[in-house]
């Protein structure tokens, strides 16, 4: 890495218990196996939660003393600087995807010396053949020998094919859903996709999600809540669960 200046990221705290919910996942992710190191996020629709999700959870894994890289992919309409108000200039994934920079150029270190991030860079007009280049490709197998873990934060699949072609070179994939606001014909349509173009799909997270009290496994994030589970079982079973735990909070 080159002596790029260290971001400095204003993440807002987290309760009790959101930091629990994404310690459960953390936990999912530590478990799947030493081969799993590059996680995508990705989601049907936009504004689900995916980017805060992914960004809470990679630095929830640099807490643990893991070398984690945050890689923000959506060249399109990327929101990470804005959120975390970083002004710095800084380079980023377009900016290498089109030659004008090295990979060492744009990885940039934070505050915390266990996490590092990849801005998405300047907005460019060919995204999806940027991604599907094979500078991206060599930049992800370059970022497996640097970190324990890259999280890459995607474009919604079902909107734009960006995030497919991101997936693609990760070694599993996270969807995010949000509850009451993705229907069951996107949901579905966005396994079909994935699995379609042989991603993998490692779980779901249910986001904004209200809970009873008697569902274990899930916790607040932020103002929204959200569950993980384990994609070992159908998605459409997944999808039927989580239905009857809406009716179950109605009652």
């Amino acid at each position: 890495m080159k002596n790029n200046k260290a971001i400095i990221p204003k993440i807002s705290p987290l309760d009790f218990h959101t930091k629990e919910a994404i310690n459960i996942l953390r936990g999912n992710i530590q478990m799947a196996g030493y081969n799993v190191k590059v996680i995508a996020f990705t989601s049907a629709r936009a504004h689900e939660g995916k980017s805060s999700l992914s960004f809470r959870l990679a630095k929830s894994l640099a807490g643990l003393n893991k070398k984690v890289l945050y890689l923000d992919s959506d060249i399109r309409n990327s929101k990470t600087k804005k959120r975390y108000h970083i002004v710095e200039k800084t380079e980023g994934l377009s900016e290498y995807l089109c030659g004008q920079f090295s990979a060492e150029d744009i990885i940039y270190p934070t505050d915390d010396p266990y996490f590092d991030i990849i801005f998405s860079g300047k907005y460019a007009p060919n995204p999806s053949e940027l991604i599907s280049g094979e500078l991206f490709g060599d930049l992800i197998e370059a970022l497996k020998e640097q970190y324990d873990y890259v999280i890459v934060d995607t474009p919604p699949a079902n909107l734009v094919i960006d995030g497919v072609l991101a997936a693609k070179q990760c070694d599993v994939t996270i969807l995010v859903v949000e509850s009451g606001y993705t229907d069951r014909r996107e949901a579905m349509r966005l396994k079909a996709v994935l699995e379609n173009a042989g991603i993998k799909i490692m779980g779901v997270v249910l986001n904004k999600m209200v809970l009873s009290k008697k569902h274990y496994g899930y916790g607040k994030y932020g103002y929204r809540k959200y569950g993980y589970k384990k994609y070992d079982y159908g998605y459409e079973e997944y999808l039927k669960e989580t239905e009857t735990n809406r009716e179950d909070v109605r009652q």
